[in-house]
């Protein structure tokens, strides 16, 4: 599975390389037009900040100016034997990073469209594309992973919840059903009672109206003075 997630991030890379736009320019950085090349993508700015740095990085010390540009003045490029001045501006807007860069080989020579240093340039362009073009695959593999893992480890909170709620409802349903046991035990007990009660009651009642009885009798025989 792994095998096949890398090999399709590597073809809809390659894919999207094939597609990259690669322009040679004229561009004005700081008040100097500079001739170099320009390109633009759609993937994240900050992917493409921080990869444009360690790219530029690989070249020599990166120095940030204002307005996104980025160089190394004493840059030593793969492609070129001696120093050369690298002049770089990332500008985004909206979901559109453009990247302008320009080679600066001294004596107002330029990579170029015109000599084979260009080409060079292209192709670091193009490698450039096919990095951050993976990296982007990668944070949203990434990304969509954290959400996949962030889902199931809700679902996991809610069915233990669900669990314990159950286990709750049950041990209640025994107590609700052993109480209800001992509420018709005590109904049962209770209109046994009200039975002998009111059978009482009427003995009772019986009893008072006989003893009046008695005890008027016995009054009435009283001796005659």
């Amino acid at each position: 599975m792994k095998r096949i997630t890398t090999l399709l991030l590597s073809l809809a890379a390659l894919s999207a390389t094939a597609q990259v736009s690669i322009k040679p320019v004229e561009q004005e950085i700081a008040k100097v037009k500079r001739v170099g090349y320009t390109t633009s993508t759609t993937v994240d700015s900050k992917i493409v900040e921080a990869a444009w740095k360690k790219k530029l990085a690989e070249y020599g010390r990166v120095v940030s100016e204002r307005s996104g540009v980025y160089k190394v003045e004493y840059a030593r490029l793969p492609f070129y034997d001696k120093n050369v001045l690298l002049v770089s501006q990332l500008s985004t807007k909206r979901n559109n990073t453009d990247l302008f860069v320009s080679v600066d080989m001294g004596n107002y020579e330029f990579a170029s469209s015109t000599n084979v240093y260009g080409r060079e340039l292209e192709k670091i362009l193009r490698d450039f594309h096919e990095e951050i073009d993976y990296q982007s695959q990668v944070a949203d593999s990434d990304k969509t992973l954290k959400d996949a893992s962030d889902k199931h480890k809700d679902l996991v909170r809610k069915s233990e919840r669900n669990v314990r709620n159950l286990s709750d409802n049950r041990n209640e349903k025994v107590r609700l059903l052993k109480k209800l046991q001992e509420n018709e035990k005590e109904l049962g007990t209770l209109q046994a009672d009200s039975v002998q009660l009111k059978t009482d009651l009427e003995t009772a009642i019986k009893t008072v109206d006989d003893q009046k009885k008695t005890n008027e009798a016995v009054k009435a025989r009283k001796p005659k003075q």
